[in-house]
């Protein structure tokens, strides 16, 4: 066959896949959101059937056939040097899933993606009900297939090393180990716990202790999308047990947030969290629309954005200076004898947290850092499932002093592990790291960039980031990426010089 002929043929099967891909995205949202209780089986059974239909599309002969004839290997993945560029990154990208999908049996994937669905179901009731043993067997499932997927891939669990991990870590931080992640915590571990000794206790913030009526904040959240420019027109906010987004096409975003009436910056952040996620969804560019290069550089750059958003951008003052005069109109009883000051010292106060999503900017890393150590133990067999509960209240007090009362509250609160995503949580840490050096650059290029959020715009911001990060989707690695838009690699410097430059100054 002609070049261009393999090419669109490549290119049929993978508009295919990544739509497949997508109606899952939209099972597994309804699941999160509005799926009865008693749907769940059934749910399962439907992920189970397509998940198995994606992943034929992907392994077919003819996948194969065209990806060698148009010379992408597994050690030559981008093909034929005379191939144009694009064409060359989208062959390696769908020879690097190629590579990994076709070393699955169809049955064991059609069975993951039930054992998800239920999973999934089994931990919601569990974090609700404060009941560990209803989630422990499906822990257990979930773990073994993990752990089974690294070995179909080819990683083994030889004594001393955590190659069984690296596999899965691989899904998401392609080309990062986990000896390279613990070089990059440790320091960054180290000097967080030090500033956290250093820094003076806060005061009490009154204000963060009183009620606020769920559906006022529902109100809030919308305006405050619209504030951040969130195209309502191309997605939409709903309530979840844990907040997420989820991409069912370039034009169809979904966030999701959780509300508590006596939390009231849990839902804001959350919702700030989510739409820088789906602002990197929404800009990608058009020639990646359907393709599997319509997508982030991986899941710590897709952090990035969203940990940019949430604390870079949402816990600045500039950013208040605007939108607190509307939130103290929306709850005037509450924010209308607090001036602009205490509230920013109030959302930026220094406690640790029990809850991950709740933490603030200097405890963070070190709840990604606790589970990054658990989830080790566990694919390595190290830590029996049954015994999480007590070393997650061992670590708890190691890292942040702290020790959760009810599982619901620790070992519960994350719906990743009920996923089988065991290696992502290293992402959301590593994501501080690149959006700080990303903020280096664009604090260069943008120099007036205060004064326009002060304002409200953020046009400059929206339109930096599609220049230099949305525009290349998944066509460059990570580290690519980063040497492109910094011309650096990876440094924990960037993001503690800014957490301890900031916090030294506010908690004095």
């Amino acid at each position: 066959m002609k070049t261009d002929e393999l090419l669109e043929k490549l290119h049929r099967v993978d508009r295919e896949y990544y739509r497949l891909e997508k109606i899952l995205a939209l099972l597994q949202w309804d699941e999160e959101t509005c799926l009865p209780p008693r749907g769940v089986e059934e749910r399962a059974e439907q992920l189970a059937l397509l998940q198995g239909i994606a992943h034929e599309r992907l392994v077919s002969p003819l996948v194969g056939q065209c990806l060698a004839e148009l010379g992408s290997t597994t050690e030559n993945p981008r093909g034929d040097e005379g191939l144009p560029a694009l064409q060359r990154d989208f062959l390696r990208v769908v020879r690097r899933a190629y590579d990994r999908e076709v070393k699955l049996p169809v049955e064991f994937v059609s069975a993951a993606a039930r054992a998800e669905g239920l999973s999934q179901a089994a931990w919601a009731q569990a974090r609700r009900t404060n009941d560990f043993s209803l989630f422990l067997p499906h822990l257990r499932t979930m773990i073994n297939f993990a752990r089974e997927k690294a070995r179909y891939w080819g990683y083994s669990a030889a004594a001393g090393n955590n190659n069984l991990y690296d596999g899965l870590l691989d899904i998401y931080e392609p080309g990062l180990s986990s000896a390279r992640i613990s070089a990059l915590f440790i320091p960054l571990g180290e000097r967080l716990s030090a500033l956290l000794k250093k820094l003076s206790p806060p005061p009490p913030y009154p204000f963060l202790e009183q009620d606020y009526d769920t559906r006022v904040q529902e109100q809030f959240n919308h305006e405050l999308m619209d504030y951040l420019g969130f195209d309502s027109g191309r997605g939409r906010l709903d309530i979840s047990a844990h907040p997420f987004t989820t991409s069912l096409g370039t034009d169809d975003v979904r966030i999701t947030t959780r509300y508590f009436p006596r939390n009231l910056l849990s839902s804001i952040f959350s919702v700030i969290h989510e739409s820088g996620h789906a602002f990197y969804e929404m800009g990608l560019p058009a020639e990646l629309r359907c393709s599997c290069l319509a997508d982030g550089a991986s899941m710590a750059v897709h952090e990035s954005q969203s940990r940019f958003w949430e604390n870079v951008i949402g816990r600045s003052r500039p950013f208040w200076e605007g939108l607190f005069p509307v939130l103290s109109r929306y709850f005037p009883t509450q924010l209308g004898q607090v001036d602009l000051d205490t509230f920013y010292r109030g959302l930026n106060q220094v406690r640790p947290s029990l809850i991950r999503v709740d933490a603030d900017e200097v405890s963070y890393p070190l709840h990604i850092i606790l589970r990054f150590e658990l989830e080790k133990q566990l694919i390595a067999g190290e830590l029996a499932p049954e015994d999480l509960p007590g070393r997650w209240r061992e670590y708890s007090r190691r890292y942040l002093n702290l020790e959760s009362e009810t599982d619901s509250d620790g070992v519960l609160q994350d719906v990743h592990w009920s996923m089988g995503a065991f290696g992502y949580f290293p992402s959301y840490a590593l994501g501080n790291l690149y959006g700080l050096q990303f903020r280096a650059q664009m604090h260069k290029d943008l120099p007036g960039l205060e004064s326009a959020l002060a304002g409200g715009n953020f046009k400059p911001v929206h339109e930096w980031l599609a220049d230099r990060i949305y525009r290349w989707g998944r066509r460059l690695e990570p580290s690519e990426l980063l040497a492109t838009v910094t011309g650096e690699q990876l440094s924990t410097d960037p993001f503690l010089d800014y957490i301890e430059a900031k916090y030294t100054g506010l908690c004095r």
